[in-house]
């Protein structure tokens, strides 16, 4: 509703603004011409976005939609978490062996992942 006045809103100040330099009756009705074809359409973009919010199989689509968004994010999250402990591993000059031992105890046992997330909480702490 807010988009319907806003564009109402918007339309007639920009109707006070250009109708006084219009010269001749041509330039008048090209110029309305022009006016009412963006409007229509505006106003079928805001109608279609109106229809969409009320159809229940677009809301469940957008829920998914976003719960995909929301996992691909946290999912992108925790890779960067996992390279920057291996990044860091390697700048304090652990050779790749035991890095690669580190991951295989990482992935197998429960401790190690508890240990190391509670490190990196840590570190976040810290730097806040």
């Amino acid at each position: 509703m807010k988009l319907l006045i806003k564009l109402h809103i918007g339309l007639a100040k920009y109707l006070i603004k250009e109708l006084p330099k219009k010269r001749t009756l041509k330039e008048l009705v090209d110029f309305l011409k022009q006016i009412i074809g963006v409007y229509l359409r505006e106003l079928l973009k805001l109608y279609k976005t109106l229809f969409l919010i009320c159809d229940p199989t677009y809301q469940k689509q957008k829920k998914q939609y976003n719960n995909y968004q929301k996992i691909k994010k946290e999912l992108q999250q925790a890779l960067k978490l996992l390279q920057y402990v291996d990044k860091k591993m390697a700048q304090q000059g652990i050779n790749r062996q035991r890095r690669r031992q580190f991951w295989r105890d990482f992935f197998a046992r429960g401790e190690v992942r508890k240990e190391t997330f509670d490190e990196l909480m840590a570190e976040i702490e810290r730097i806040r």
